[in-house]
C-alpha cells in the first residue's frame, strides 16, 4: 500500500510545479481601455491657429521632460521622456484632428499619478483639433502603467497642467516671434518702395507721402490693439496657475491693476502683469479700460 500511495503522489507534485511555473513567467497583460472610458485630464479652446498649437505641441515633447511630476523629492523634474508617434495604453486616436506623444520609461511611483506603485511608464497624450482658422481645441491627458501588473494609475491633473503650462509659454513666444516677424517685413516692404523710384522727384514725394500715411495708419492700429489687449483688475484678485478655480494662485493682484490679455478662453484671459507674472484671470475679474 505505500509502494501505491508514492507513485500517485509523486506525478501530482509534477503537475503542480509544471502549471505554476508559466503562471509566474507570465504576467497579465493590460486591457486598452475604450477610449470613453479613458478619463480627459485636460482640454481647452486656445485663440491660436492649429499651425501655432502644433508647433508649440511638437516643441513640448521633445523637451524630454514630464513635467508636473518627479520620482526623488530632491529633484524638481522627471527627465529621460521621450516623443512617439502612437501609444500601447491609449491605443490610435480615432477622432478628429491629430495625436501626439510623449513617454517616460522606468518610472519609479512618480507622483501626482493616484496609488501609484512599482516602476512603471509614464504616457503623456496630446490631442489637437481644429476649430476655426484662429481657434484650437487641445486636450492633454496622462497615465502611469506599472510594468509588473500592468495596472494603469491616472493623473490628477497635475501633469496635464503643467505641460498646458509649458505650451502656452511656446504659444505666447510663437506668437511674438510672428508679429514681429509682420512688422520687419512691412518696414522692409516700405523701405524698398521708397528706394524703388527715386528717377523723378515728384513721383519720390508723392510715395514717400503713402509711405508716411500707411505707416501712421500701421501705429494707430498697433496703439488700438495694444489698448484693446489691456484690461484693468476690479478688485484684488488671485492669479491662478491655469484656468479653473481649484488651481494654485500665483501670485495676488491688487485693485485697479492693468494687465496684457496674450489668450482669451470663452471664461478666463491668460494675462501678463505689469510686474512679468503670467497666469490666469476670469472676465468677470476684469474690465476694459475707457
Amino acid at each position: 500500500m505505500k509502494v501505491c500511495f508514492c507513485s500517485i503522489r509523486l506525478p501530482l507534485v509534477t503537475l503542480l510545479v509544471v502549471f505554476w511555473v508559466p503562471l509566474m513567467a507570465f504576467p497579465a497583460r493590460a486591457q486598452r481601455p475604450k477610449e470613453a472610458d479613458i478619463p480627459q485630464g485636460f482640454a481647452i479652446d486656445l485663440k491660436a491657429s492649429e499651425q501655432d498649437v502644433t508647433k508649440a505641441v511638437e516643441y513640448v515633447i521633445q523637451d524630454q521632460i514630464i513635467h508636473g511630476t518627479q520620482v526623488y523629492t530632491r529633484e524638481d523634474e522627471l527627465t529621460d521622456a521621450e516623443a512617439a508617434t502612437s501609444s500601447k495604453y491609449y491605443g490610435p486616436w480615432q477622432g478628429e484632428g491629430h495625436a501626439y506623444y510623449k513617454v517616460r520609461r522606468n518610472a519609479l511611483a512618480p507622483r501626482h499619478f493616484k496609488n501609484s506603485n512599482d516602476s512603471g511608464t509614464i504616457t503623456v497624450r496630446y490631442v489637437i483639433i481644429p476649430v476655426e482658422p484662429n481657434r484650437t481645441h487641445l486636450q492633454i491627458d496622462a497615465v502611469f502603467v506599472e510594468d509588473a501588473m500592468r495596472k494603469a494609475h491616472e493623473s490628477d491633473t497635475t501633469v496635464e497642467t503643467s505641460e498646458f503650462a509649458e505650451i502656452q509659454a511656446q504659444i505666447v513666444h510663437i506668437q511674438k516671434e510672428e508679429r514681429e516677424t509682420a512688422e520687419a517685413m512691412a518696414r522692409q516692404q516700405q523701405q524698398r518702395a521708397a528706394k524703388e523710384n527715386t528717377k523723378e522727384r515728384t513721383e519720390e514725394a508723392a510715395k514717400l507721402q503713402d509711405a508716411e500715411v500707411s505707416l501712421k495708419g500701421l501705429q494707430v492700429r498697433a496703439h488700438e490693439l495694444e489698448h484693446d489687449a489691456e484690461v484693468r483688475v476690479k478688485d484684488k484678485a488671485d492669479l491662478k496657475s491655469a484656468p479653473f478655480k481649484r488651481a494654485a494662485t500665483l501670485v495676488s493682484v491688487p485693485a485697479n491693476s492693468q494687465v496684457l490679455v496674450e489668450i482669451i478662453t470663452p471664461y478666463w484671459y491668460g494675462v501678463e502683469t505689469e510686474d512679468g507674472h503670467r497666469g490666469w484671470l476670469r472676465h468677470d475679474q476684469v474690465e476694459t479700460i475707457q
